[in-house]
């Protein structure tokens, strides 16, 4: 059985998942780690601190164990455009081929410094695919894909980071589709009307419309965990430390609970967490608005389903089902869309890292499909 490790560099924290191919379909967990990142090491998805980095990663191989052969790596930054574009209705392997001529029009950066790629919508196609005209000519029809473009600088950057630490990476991938593979697996909601993978970390939040099972939409929102924490440290004038243990502690507002009296820090640090959270609740709802005005066909999204370390946030779930007015799931991949081996962790442990665990688990699909 093949083995593939999904490598996750977050804002505060590196995170891998070591799975193998399972004999009755669904992969298996094998092992799991995570070594956490001080702040700044890493801003925005790029790397700030390329030795702190290395040195993360490196501990985090040696503490779980893992194989360093058949790596996927996950990319989430401001220097990725995904886009949706028509182009020529060319098979896949040709179209791979001359990407860069058809979509350099709609990418705000250089072909040459762009690492490119696209994901099929509608289909793989193994062949060109002709439609004849008016007049009877038979001519090229076009095709709907997600084009991906990194910024190739960033890419080498990344890569060389991973590498010195001794690791293979065999592919690169968007976290935002190792968000979709993990959550649908081989159980793709086919005619249901579009949902949504929110996943916010402590810097950024990805958000992801997908339609029987595809991508069709990202947006990546520079704004999460660490919005948080600063609201307390700045609004109530404690250090990092004591921010995070309150943030955790109290949470945002319950959605039916009593007004706030302002007069504990416990009641001002749920009003400053609150007025975040609404925050960011409005760029998540912008974001649908966005998708649902360009994509009326479809019907608006119906469900959304949340990832993340900042999802834990107590509340922000249920507040952010109540003002999307939407139904809202937590992402569980354990016990059903992945089976569970000897990873050495307790069950506590591994309930602990479920909200994490979807892009390391992600990426690691990759390279078993």
């Amino acid at each position: 059985m093949s083995l593939t490790v999904g490598l996750d560099i977050g804002t505060s924290a590196v995170r891998a998942a070591l799975l193998q191919g399972g004999k009755k379909g669904a992969p298996v967990l094998k092992r799991y780690g995570e070594v956490a990142l001080p702040p700044g090491a890493v801003t925005g998805g790029e790397i700030v601190e390329p030795e702190i980095v290395q040195e993360a990663i490196a501990q985090l191989w040696k503490r779980a164990k893992l194989p360093k052969k058949n790596v996927v790596l996950g990319l989430a930054n401001q220097r990725i455009i995904v886009r949706p574009v028509d182009v020529p209705a060319l098979s896949d392997e040709a179209l791979r081929e001359s990407l860069g001529v058809h979509v350099g029009d709609f990418i705000p950066m250089p072909v040459d410094e762009a690492v490119l790629d696209f994901l099929p919508l509608g289909g793989v196609l193994d062949e060109d695919q002709s439609e004849v005209n008016d007049e009877g000519v038979a001519t090229l029809g076009t095709r709907p894909i997600l084009v991906v473009a990194a910024q190739r600088q960033m890419v080498d950057d990344l890569l060389a980071v991973v590498e010195a630490a001794g690791l293979k990476v065999i592919a690169l991938d968007l976290q935002a589709f190792a968000l979709v593979r993990a959550v649908y697996g081989a159980r793709i909601p086919l005619g249901e009307p579009p949902e949504a993978i929110v996943s916010i970390g402590a810097g950024l939040t990805q958000v992801v419309v997908t339609r029987d099972g595809e991508a069709v939409f990202f947006r990546l929102v520079p704004f999460g965990g660490n919005e948080f924490t600063e609201a307390l440290e700045n609004g109530l004038g404690i250090d990092r430390d004591e921010a995070e243990e309150l943030k955790r502690r109290v949470g945002v507002h319950a959605v039916d609970g009593p007004e706030s009296t302002g007069d504990s820090v416990d009641d001002q640090a749920r009003d400053l967490l609150t007025t975040t959270a609404n925050r960011l609740i409005d760029e998540i709802r912008g974001s649908l608005e966005f998708f649902g005005s360009t994509q009326s066909e479809t019907g608006p999204v119906s469900e959304l389903r949340l990832s993340g370390n900042a999802a834990r946030l107590p509340h922000l779930a249920a507040r952010m089902s109540r003002f999307l007015e939407m139904r809202l799931t937590p992402v569980k991949l354990l016990g059903d869309a992945v089976e569970v081996g000897k990873t050495g962790l307790t069950e506590d442990q591994l309930a602990q890292v479920q909200p994490v665990l979807p892009v390391a688990v992600g990426l690691a699909e990759w390279g078993l499909i």
